[in-house]
């Protein structure tokens, strides 16, 4: 496994983006995911991601605009649990979700074939259940780059793992 900046991923690439590249760069966070997302924009990135990840973006900015918004006190999907009619009124994590879709980004949807692959991922490399499912999918299309901050992809050797180093 080799580790590098996420600035250094070259022209031309096939990069898995992870959710936390679209967290960090729609919450301003790192000005290196929001330029890994632009080169996937214009092309000179081929990027990747599942409906899955996306999810996970959807998940995490609504629990982050709960808080910002004084709904919940900290980010935690239990806290938020049952305040359905504040929950109704949420929508800025939509409008930055959405932006996804325009980013020129293979998105790929899941299916029981991967699903399957994703369980003999997490019985060799002992990931979780969406990091597995982000294995299998790099596998499925042969993409050995994943841009993330999850270190719980480090110990994996056939991985480049392009990280931000601005957080």
């Amino acid at each position: 496994m080799a580790v590098d900046r996420l600035a250094n991923i070259p022209a031309g690439a096939n990069v898995f983006l992870d959710a936390n590249v679209f967290i960090y760069s729609f919450g301003g966070q790192s000005n290196e995911c929001r330029d890994l997302l632009r080169r996937c924009a214009t092309e000179e990135i081929f990027g990747v991601t599942t409906l899955e990840v996306i999810n996970e973006v959807t998940h995490r900015l609504m629990l982050a605009e709960a808080v910002a918004k004084g709904i919940i006190t900290r980010q935690n999907a239990a806290a938020l649990k049952g305040k359905w009619r504040d929950v109704a009124m949420l929508g800025d994590y939509w409008t930055l979700t959405s932006r996804i879709f325009g980013l020129n980004i293979l998105i790929v949807a899941s299916d029981e074939s991967r699903l399957n692959r994703a369980q003999i991922v997490r019985s060799t490399h002992g990931l979780l259940t969406t990091d597995s499912q982000i294995l299998a999918a790099m596998n499925e299309f042969e993409i050995d780059c994943l841009a993330s901050r999850d270190g719980d992809f480090d110990h994996i050797s056939s991985l480049t793992i392009y990280k931000p180093s601005d957080i």
